[in-house]
């Protein structure tokens, strides 16, 4: 038995982001200041690009621009800015549900196995959260990028920025230009912290609680497991000593269970407004990504950027179908757990019958599933990863269709 202490990169990350726009846990006056102060600096950020991007939709369709390019932009600025309003809302529980796993999931002393299946869920966290943050920083590298190449060659009064801005100022001329770009450079930044940080925490509880599920289901598959071996007769008299202590780690167990629903239940009721969004405008977004990224006639250093998007779109929706799947699959499978149970050996005493009736409640709750929902009309899982992709597919087929009627005619 030890204390779990080992440096999980996954939360590491998060932490970074999470202090970065103002939301993490303070204990002091100053430091809390400065969170609020920071949270203030970031909504303004969010807000800042949103109207840029949205005169730059104006003057587009004004102009007869591309108008794909700015909707494709339009929704990953509006995207971020949503999250973090929906996050705002539910501050005070988000904080909160991040201290709960901190001091009842990680904080906690667990035997070898116990400790193999924490290890594996920071594994999985590690791997999706730094998966998700790479593609998002390149992305964010490749939008700052394409117009520095693209002034190659050019005058001072012609240079681009990352987005237009529309103004009928000598923005193009130092030191302007210069104030400009890293003014939309710190927005891009803060929006785009914004759109994957809250989904790597997601990813972070999801993935954990369903950890504890199968904690859970191991503990109640060794409850009634004698730590000995002994002969036939004294196997017998020490079950029925035994039979009360085995009772009591079995009421432990499903005040466990108990609080893994709770817990569950209070995910939900931080994201799933945050799901049903994602949900709703993914199979649009893959599908502008797609196009920009592969169709569209654009400098190849912009089609970087969308291919970077693209990839990491589709990983962040993999990300947390996959751990609300998972959160499925082993809140279910505590049924097995408690059916696995030696409960065939427990003498037919007071205590005997109580742990075999409670086992019962155990596998019947176990069978109406802990489940994450889009906005509870569905519940999520791969199942909507694959339908979410199906349907970017389909759109992605019209609008290849349609660009090439357009140009045949």
């Amino acid at each position: 038995m030890q204390m779990q202490r080992d440096l999980d990169i996954s939360m590491v990350l998060s932490t970074f982001f999470l202090r970065n726009i103002g939301l993490w846990i303070t204990d002091y006056p100053t430091e809390e200041r400065r969170m609020k102060i920071m949270i203030l600096y970031t909504i303004w950020n969010s807000v800042f690009a949103t109207i840029v991007i949205t005169r730059d939709l104006y003057f587009t369709v004004l102009y007869k621009g591309d108008i794909l390019y700015v909707i494709t932009n339009i929704l990953t600025v509006t995207m971020g800015l949503i999250k973090i309003c929906i996050i705002m809302k539910h501050k005070e529980e988000f904080i909160k549900l991040i201290m709960y796993v901190q001091q009842n999931f990680w904080n906690v002393k667990y035997d070898f196995r116990e400790k193999e299946i924490l290890d594996n869920c920071k594994k999985t966290c590690t791997f999706f959260v730094c998966s998700v943050t790479i593609m998002g920083t390149c992305a964010i590298l490749a939008y700052l990028t394409t117009p520095l190449i693209a002034n190659v060659g050019k005058n001072k009064s012609e240079r681009a920025f990352p987005f237009n801005m529309w103004l009928n100022l000598p923005l193009s001329v130092s030191p302007y230009y210069e104030m400009i770009f890293t003014l939309q450079t710190i927005s891009m930044y803060y929006v785009s912290v914004s759109y994957f940080c809250f989904d790597n925490v997601f990813c972070i509880l999801a993935i954990h609680l369903a950890g504890q599920f199968r904690i859970l289901r191991y503990r109640f598959a060794k409850l009634c497991n004698m730590e000995r071996r002994m002969k036939e007769n004294d196997m017998e008299s020490a079950l029925t000593k035994h039979a009360h202590v085995f009772y009591e780690k079995l009421k432990s167990c499903i005040r466990h269970h108990q609080a893994l629903i709770t817990f569950c239940d209070r995910l939900e009721n931080v994201y799933t407004m945050l799901i049903f969004g994602q949900v709703l405008v993914f199979s649009v977004l893959i599908c502008l990504f797609a196009y920009q990224g592969l169709l569209a006639g654009a400098p190849p250093a912009r089609r970087s950027i969308f291919v970077f998007l693209l990839v990491g779109s589709m990983a962040l929706l993999f990300m947390f179908t996959y751990s609300c799947d998972s959160v499925i699959e082993h809140s279910e499978k505590i049924a097995i757990g408690a059916y696995s149970a030696l409960w065939t050996i427990m003498p037919m005493n007071k205590s005997g019958k109580m742990l075999r009736n409670d086992l019962i409640m155990v596998i019947e709750r176990s069978r109406r599933v802990c489940c994450l929902t889009a906005n509870k009309f569905f519940p999520v899982s791969l199942e909507t990863y694959t339908t979410i992709l199906s349907t970017a597919v389909s759109y992605f087929t019209l609008l290849r269709n349609r660009v090439e009627d357009e140009i045949v005619n």
